[in-house]
């Protein structure tokens, strides 16, 4: 056993995480933490030089399983001296290393490069470059899957019980057996695989993406149990109904289009058929044959979900952004949902500005922490993939509607948005109510609207303060747009506003 006297390393402080590699003490050591992913370089300094031709280097790895070595090479040297270590690039100690008379132009190029970039007389330009770097828009970017080398897949076993510890024999990636095989030839890899799923010979996954689209318009698929075509699911109930649309959704040749398995097609061919476009009132004789609407006797109820009642609500006040892509935003919501997180509080910086009233798409998800609105519509909570989301009808719903900060704002905006219209209070309020349910109001409907948006005027009027918070900013008499905006609260709470009819 021989002894360090001193180590140091790139990047660290005085290298002392370098030195904590030679301590004897296990617990510490030479980590990469705040450095993954990056090269670094260590010199160890013997007490005093090995005199030997040979030598064996035992590595100790203890702690971060994470972070272990990743390529790494050793050398040795006879210089003297506690020689502090410094990062070079590769290349450029590979150009250091050759003679200056037998450098090629490539090196002498690249070492000029890396001296402008080290020289201290070229830091005011390197930091004017480095501000305009910041200012450039940089994609985000995420972990994906890889196919591995042929030469260097990973085997798989049978393991006895399910215990990892007892692999049996081995086993190779194939299909089921009672679907059609991978075609002849053909390496069994994830491209065979992914070509195989959309095969015209395959025909489950057209018929689970049908029905998958077909519950997402009636709320319940041909097949119930969207997750599960095997024989613990249920029938369907239209199986001729099924295999058309999923023939129809390969070849998509519904309405002129030629592009295979095209969705929008699909949806057209649903959106656009007798059975959708039926009715949805029901007879109690037909209720008490057919509750569950299996039988597709009238048109699809269904509440909406979470994201599309927010949305929809955007879209009615003319708050809505319809800007695409970017990194995820973070919307108003009660602060306590966040800062009371299991696993420690995340700061939720509302997003400013438009940002702020993008779809619920691009809202920010975490786990302990999920959406406040979303999880009380039924939102799911990402720790695991559901097909299907369980519907519920429930007080906290409604006084969301009224009470959520997004929500309020969108009354507040729709109040500044009829204020701003023309017209006497009828006409405003016909206004209003297409903008929130798309439809006209009746007689009965819009008498007993503005009834109420008078006598919330009057309350308003004889209480200043409760006027000011109701109304929010923008033009118009601040009693008119906090009576306006009291009123949307009211259509916005119709369950009609977040039912499908």
């Amino acid at each position: 056993p021989r002894k360090f006297r001193t180590a140091s390393e790139s990047g660290g402080k005085d290298g002392g995480a370098a030195k904590l590699a030679t301590d004897g003490n296990p617990l510490t050591g030479w980590s990469a933490a705040g450095g993954i992913g990056k090269p670094k370089h260590a010199i160890f300094v013997l007490e005093q030089p090995l005199e030997s031709d040979t030598a064996v280097l035992e590595l100790v790895f203890e702690k971060y399983y994470a972070s272990s070595l990743g390529r790494f090479r050793i050398s040795v040297s006879s210089e003297k001296g506690d020689l502090p270590a410094k990062l070079l690039p590769a290349d450029v100690e590979d150009a250091l290393a050759v003679n200056k008379t037998t450098r090629t132009r490539q090196q002498v190029d690249r070492l000029h490069d890396y001296w402008s970039e080290i020289a201290p007389e070229f830091q005011k330009e390197r930091d004017e470059v480095a501000a305009l770097q910041k200012q450039r828009t940089v994609s985000p970017s995420t972990l994906v899957l890889q196919e591995r080398p042929a030469q260097n897949s990973r085997p798989t076993f049978r393991h006895h019980r399910g215990e990892f510890l007892q692999p049996k024999e081995r086993v190779e990636p194939g299909v089921l057996a009672v679907l059609p095989p991978l075609p002849p030839g053909e390496p069994a890899n994830r491209l065979s695989f992914a070509r195989w799923l959309v095969s015209p010979t395959n025909p489950l996954t057209a018929r689970v993406t049908v029905n998958r689209h077909w519950h997402a318009f009636f709320g319940r698929g041909l097949v119930r149990t969207l997750d599960d075509f095997g024989y613990q699911g249920e029938v369907p109930t239209h199986p001729q109904l099924l295999d058309w649309l999923a023939s129809e959704f390969v070849a998509s040749t519904v309405r002129g289009t030629t592009q295979p398995w095209s969705v929008k097609a699909l949806h057209r061919l649903i959106v656009t058929s007798s059975t959708y476009r039926q009715s949805a009132r029901v007879s109690a004789d037909l209720l008490e044959r057919d509750p569950e609407n299996k039988l597709l006797a009238r048109g699809p109820r269904v509440r909406l979900e979470a994201e599309q009642i927010r949305d929809s609500a955007l879209q009615a006040s003319g708050l809505l952004s319809k800007k695409m892509y970017g990194p995820s935003v973070f919307p108003p919501q009660p602060p306590n949902v966040t800062t009371e997180g299991t696993y420690g509080g995340l700061n939720w910086r509302i997003s400013p500005g438009e940002d702020r009233y993008r779809r619920g798409l691009y809202t920010f998800a975490k786990r302990t922490a999920p959406y406040a609105m979303a999880g009380t519509f039924d939102g799911p909570s990402g720790e695991a993939c559901v097909a299907r989301r369980e519907v519920s009808n429930t007080p906290l719903q409604a006084l969301t509607l009224l009470n959520d900060a997004v929500l309020l704002e969108i009354a507040q905006a729709l109040g500044v948005r009829v204020v701003s219209l023309e017209g006497d209070t009828k006409a405003r309020m016909t206004q209003l109510f297409r903008w929130c349910l798309v439809r006209p109001p009746t007689d009965k409907e819009l008498q007993r609207l503005v009834k109420f948006y008078e006598t919330q005027r009057e309350r308003l009027a004889s209480e200043p303060k409760r006027s000011n918070v109701v109304a929010g900013t923008g033009e118009g008499a601040v009693t008119d747009r906090a009576a306006w905006a009291m009123t949307a609260r009211a259509i916005l709470n119709l369950d009609e506003f977040i039912t499908k009819e």
